[in-house]
């Protein structure tokens, strides 16, 4: 109790905020699901250094033990070999595109876990459970010391420590930052933010500070490089350090140079973080410095993104993280103060570059990058209008509300119910509140060049399977039960129009009932010539759809690389249990030709 009591109220308030964000990483995080691991997609590349060099004696970085050791702990692969996932042509070899930096910060987590993976009988095989929570806490970790130098920043700013607590929850609970912490932790972009902050808390202590500066700047270094080796374009954010910026004599300096531990502590880490980096650049490429992110381009004349990324409905700032552009309200107050351009420019600057990229989606996740400069600028945002006692309270529930809606639409993008990629006005409108399981494949009618569709009701069909029981609309709808286990077989031949140039896809939507016996049904599309099928892909109706009433299914997919125009595609409706029972009815099937200009161009 007296150790509490010799705390400082803002380390309590931070130890309670650290309890908090590993209760819902424990909580709502799968943690032991091989179809939902911590270490995924761009994670896998970031990650893969250290159990090549300490695990797999992997010197070359050749990654040959890779496919057969993501194979034994995963279940959804997305590439023919998983070591797609990460590996590129550079010159005549293949290499792990993705940058070092973060292996090494992940690097203790990464020995904790291959300890407990021994002791507690797992495969210590670098990518088994242990491995998975320890990179998951790796990313708590930094996340949440991110957030203390934001705090700490903040504090200095303000000099209250009850608003820079609150400014730093706001952030954290009302930006990606929340989501790429706890359920997205392998990507670089917490750890980008936590030396991000640090850079702008050393900068400000640099410049503003009487006392050591010596020691500042040198914090001030080793976290660019940091920044630097982690994601090398974030370089760009590093200029809003100048912000603080204040003239200053070298002397002083020079008078405040002392190689204490501090110092020698932070010499010997820059020493570490550019040779450990510059080791794994020069071993896979030869050269100490090399741009290995060498798939993409980017559309220069393409600004419909820049649109979108701010005001659209496919993961727009605006009707996803409406904090963002509260923050950016600071441009007002521009012409007052020039030197927040420098705050400002920066994270604009990397939207624009963003945008016009190939994979232009990724905006969304790089702004957790620069969320302490978001907290400077709703700071000072807050600190203009606070003599304003009306304007300040409407500022203040906007900033809630737009928490509220964040979480709301992060929540409903980790579940499904809307898309990041192909989300438009209609289906946002009409999911705003929805919290339940959807099943949509949502299409944009403003990206549509061609289509044809076939609509059926069932109320002329005379099958075994159509049925007056129960329906939707009208009188019939087609039944699943213990004596139908196969119902609905439609098909048709893929239109001509699927030759012209452009995105092509398949759609289908019904309404579904089931009830509460029948949880395991399944819709089936085919693709094939004559009687034989080329493609089958299966689309699961289980328990997550309500059991006793009407729900509106919608499923989809792009034409398959090896089906052609006029190939046969067909499906139906199984029901591999045998139960009873299931109706389906208004289906609705449709062959769409679209422009792509919602798509991402992965070639």
């Amino acid at each position: 109790m007296a150790f509490l009591l010799h705390l400082k109220k803002q380390h309590l308030w931070f130890a309670g905020l650290g309890i908090t964000i590993l209760l819902i990483f424990l909580f709502f995080r799968p943690l032991n699901s091989p179809s939902y691991r911590i270490i995924v997609a761009d994670g896998l590349g970031y990650y893969a250094y250290l159990p090549a060099q300490y695990i797999y004696h992997d010197t070359d970085l050749t990654f040959e033990w890779f496919d057969a050791v993501f194979n034994a702990n995963y279940d959804n692969q997305l590439f023919k070999k998983p070591t797609q996932n990460f590996m590129v042509a550079y010159g005549d070899r293949m290499i792990n595109l993705y940058y070092p930096g973060q292996s090494l910060l992940q690097m203790p987590f990464f020995f904790a876990g291959h300890f407990f993976a021994k002791i507690f009988d797992y495969s210590a095989d670098g990518f088994s459970l242990p491995y998975q929570i320890a990179i998951g806490l790796s990313a708590l970790f930094y996340a949440l010391l991110g957030l203390f130098f934001c705090f700490k920043l903040l504090h200095n700013l303000s000099k209250s420590p009850g608003l820079s607590f609150l400014i730093t929850l706001i952030v954290f609970f009302g930006t990606n930052l929340f989501t790429y912490s706890i359920f997205a932790g392998c990507y670089t972009h917490c750890y980008s933010f936590c030396f991000l902050s640090l850079s702008l808390y050393a900068s400000e202590r640099f410049f503003n500070s009487p006392d050591k500066k010596f020691h500042f700047l040198l914090l001030l270094k080793l976290s660019a490089i940091i920044v630097l080796t982690l994601r090398p374009v974030n370089g760009i954010l590093l200029l809003s350090v100048l912000y603080f910026f204040k003239p200053f004599s070298l002397t002083t300096i020079w008078k405040q140079k002392k190689i204490e531990f501090q110092s020698s502590l932070f010499i010997l880490t820059i020493v570490l973080v550019l040779g450990y980096t510059l080791r794994i650049l020069f071993t896979q490429t030869h050269t100490l410095f090399a741009n290995t992110y060498t798939i993409g381009q980017f559309y220069w004349n393409d600004w419909s993104h820049v649109y979108d990324k701010f005001f659209g409905f496919q993961n727009g700032i605006l009707w996803y993280t409406p904090l963002i552009l509260i923050c950016f309200t600071a441009l007002v107050f521009v012409f007052r103060k020039p030197r927040l351009l420098f705050l400002l420019i920066p994270p604009l600057i990397m939207i624009l570059l963003y945008s016009f990229w190939f994979y232009w989606n990724i905006v969304n996740r790089t702004l957790v990058d620069f969320t302490a400069i978001l907290a400077i600028l709703g700071l000072f945002v807050y600190t203009k209008i606070g003599e304003r006692t009306k304007l300040r309270k409407a500022f203040v529930v906007i900033v809630f509300l737009s928490v509220g809606v964040f979480q709301l639409k992060a929540y409903q993008l980790r579940n499904g119910i809307l898309n990041a990629n192909y989300t438009n006005w209609k289906y946002y409108a009409k999911h705003f509140f929805t919290l339940h399981h959807v099943d949509v494949f949502p299409i944009n009618p403003n990206t549509i060049l061609k289509e044809t569709n076939h609509y059926f009701d069932f109320e002329e069909d005379l099958s075994t399977e159509a049925t007056n029981v129960r329906a939707f609309e009208g009188s019939k709808s087609i039944a699943l039960n213990k004596q139908i286990e196969f119902a609905c077989t439609k098909s048709f031949l893929l239109p001509e129009f699927f030759k012209e140039e452009g995105f092509k896809k398949l759609k289908v939507s019904f309404w579904f009932y089931r009830s509460l016996d029948i949880n395991n049904v399944q819709l089936a599309f085919t693709f094939g010539k004559g009687d034989s099928t080329s493609v089958y892909l299966p689309f699961y109706i289980n328990e997550k759809t309500p059991s006793n009433q009407w729900d509106y299914k919608e499923f989809g997919c792009d034409l398959p690389d090896n089906v052609k125009p006029g190939d046969r595609f067909s499906l139906y409706f199984w029901n591999p249990d045998k139960k009873d029972a299931a109706f389906i009815d208004n289906l609705k099937v449709e062959f769409i030709l679209k422009d792509g200009s919602d798509e991402i161009n992965w070639n």
